[in-house]
């Protein structure tokens, strides 16, 4: 067993990789400290520690490690992250270093589908990226001795979790051995052992206590944030609010404030140009406001954030101490402002902060989304278009349901003729495997009318509306004036003049295969 209790005994340890990852610090934290030995000694590992502790480069460090002492060729490491944006981010932190150990890595996933013909030795996907990949290349995982799965909170107790679960367990049939090590990283988590549970067997927490010390105000009007902040001489304000649609309302409200300071958006519904636009402005700028959806509340580099202000009541604690979590990462004192309307909103909010600054975390109940065994169920047969017997089926989606379960499922799903069965083989049915050849069967996340709003000026795309809306809309902090609509085409010129913030609808909590379920199940009778 590696004992090393300090930063020098890790030094010596990491033989390739310290140089890479942590020469410019001097210096490891707490959790790098007590993670890396465990992670070279084998075992799976759990992390829950706050933003800025350095989780990533204390899984990714290790890794890296055993990758150049084992002399590992093509694909060993995935590392799975809820978004694309994440992706995105996560590469640019860690290609660098990997690099210079002489170890290759891709992003898969929807704007990146394609892997090169050589594997690289890392990859970074998301759940929906994974699965397809299973799916297409299934000898890619066949040296695969580790996964690591990042921001697990914002997955757990989703359909998008359980499904990774699920893929999970098929990997083991296709790495050499079956065997892998799973981390799992979060900086929230309310019950850590009963959420590694669920996607690993054997493993060790690592936790860090406690939380930032937290200054928190709170106002009823954007002009008396505005003020506060202009007397403490906050400089760089990142803004919360739930909705797409406050994010556009408050951007514009702000922007007629802070005239003097640039004010951006960031939610899903911008392209993805415009995003890390908004993201590089609060990473370079001096001086800047960022309005945001959840979409900045996983670890996207964004630099040093002053003042955090909550223009809207997080849906939960688990949301508010992420969001809190990314001011003032070099300082153990967090600067948050809160915006409510009314008392019962302020008595809220302050016993929300009361149970964040506890450390304390409500639990979740957990309920599997059965929508995952349809949508597994096809992919797992679009991966085998020969068939696969009945008792493999239910032992792949076993983590979800129960045998009696998955033969009503099977059986519903035949009669609906979605699947045959032929000799004992179950398959896929002819529409289903034209579903896999278009990519339709890897993702669970149900489907939005969406329409690609194009300024007709620039010929640039600036981003996506759905739902309900007038001619005249605002995205982007900017107000739009449709001119024509063609498919899914809005072409759209700037308007000047007062209107309501486009409309977004927010995203079901069930899955997209959900109504393919037999109707008892899919209101839970039995």
């Amino acid at each position: 067993m590696i004992n090393a209790d300090t930063t020098k005994s890790i030094r010596n340890i990491l033989k390739y990789s310290w140089t890479p990852f942590f020469s410019k610090f001097g210096k490891l934290t707490s959790i790098q400290n007590e993670t890396i030995p465990k992670i070279l000694n084998g075992s799976n590992v759990i992390i829950v520690s706050p933003t800025a502790t350095g989780k990533t480069e204390a899984v990714i460090a290790p890794v890296a490690e055993k990758v150049i002492k084992t002399r590992s060729e093509g694909l060993s490491v995935v590392y799975v992250v809820p978004t694309r944006a994440l992706a995105n981010d996560s590469l640019q932190r860690i290609e660098g270093p990997l690099a210079d150990m002489g170890i290759s890595i891709s992003l898969k996933h929807g704007d990146k589908p394609y892997l090169p013909k050589k594997l690289p030795n890392f990859i970074i996907t998301t759940p929906e990226s994974l699965d397809s990949l299973i799916c297409r290349r299934p000898e890619a995982f066949s040296n695969l001795n580790t996964i690591i799965l990042d921001e697990i909170h914002l997955l757990d107790s989703t359909y998008r979790g359980d499904q990774l679960r699920i893929l999970i367990k098929r990997l083991e049939s296709l790495v050499y051995g079956g065997l892998f090590s799973t981390h799992l990283l979060s900086a929230t988590l309310s019950n850590p052992n009963e959420i590694a549970e669920r996607y690993v067997g054997n493993f060790e927490i690592v936790s860090a206590p406690g939380f930032r010390e937290i200054n928190h105000y709170i106002f009823r009007t954007l002009d008396q944030i505005y003020e506060f902040a202009r007397l403490s001489k906050h400089r760089k304000i990142l803004v919360f609010c739930n909705m797409r649609k406050s994010v556009e309302q408050c951007g514009n409200d702000l922007a007629k404030l802070w005239n003097s300071y640039p004010v951006v958006v960031h939610h899903g519904s911008l392209s993805r140009r415009m995003r890390e636009d908004a993201e590089l402005l609060m990473k370079e700028a001096d001086v800047a406001v960022c309005v945001s959806t959840s979409t900045l509340e996983v670890g996207i580099d964004i630099g040093n954030v002053d003042l955090i202000v909550l223009a809207e009541i997080p849906f939960s604690v688990s949301s508010l101490i992420q969001r809190m979590g990314r001011g003032n990462r070099r300082r153990n004192c967090i600067e948050v402002v809160g915006l409510v309307a009314s008392d019962d909103e302020e008595k809220m909010l302050e016993s929300m902060l009361k149970i964040a600054e506890s450390g304390y975390l409500p639990q979740k109940d957990y309920k599997p989304d059965l929508s995952v065994v349809v949508q597994q169920i096809f992919s797992f047969l679009y991966q085998y278009p020969g068939g696969r017997q009945a008792y493999d089926i239910i032992d792949i989606v076993s983590p979800l349901c129960s045998l009696k379960i998955t033969k009503i499922i099977l059986s519903h799903l035949l009669d609906q003729r979605w699947l045959t069965l032929n000799g004992g083989y179950w398959q896929a049915s002819e529409k289903v495997m034209n579903m896999g050849d278009r990519g339709l069967i890897h993702s669970n996340i149900p489907d939005e009318s969406k329409f690609r709003v194009i300024d007709i000026d620039s010929g640039k795309e600036v981003g996506t509306i759905s739902g309900g809306f007038d001619s005249v809309f605002v995205l982007a902090r900017k107000t739009w004036k449709t001119l024509s609509i063609k498919g899914d085409i809005f072409n759209a010129k700037r308007y000047i003049g007062k209107a309501l913030p486009a409309s977004f609808r927010k995203s079901r909590e069930l899955g997209a295969f959900h109504n393919l379920l037999p109707i008892e199940l899919q209101h839970d009778v039995l």
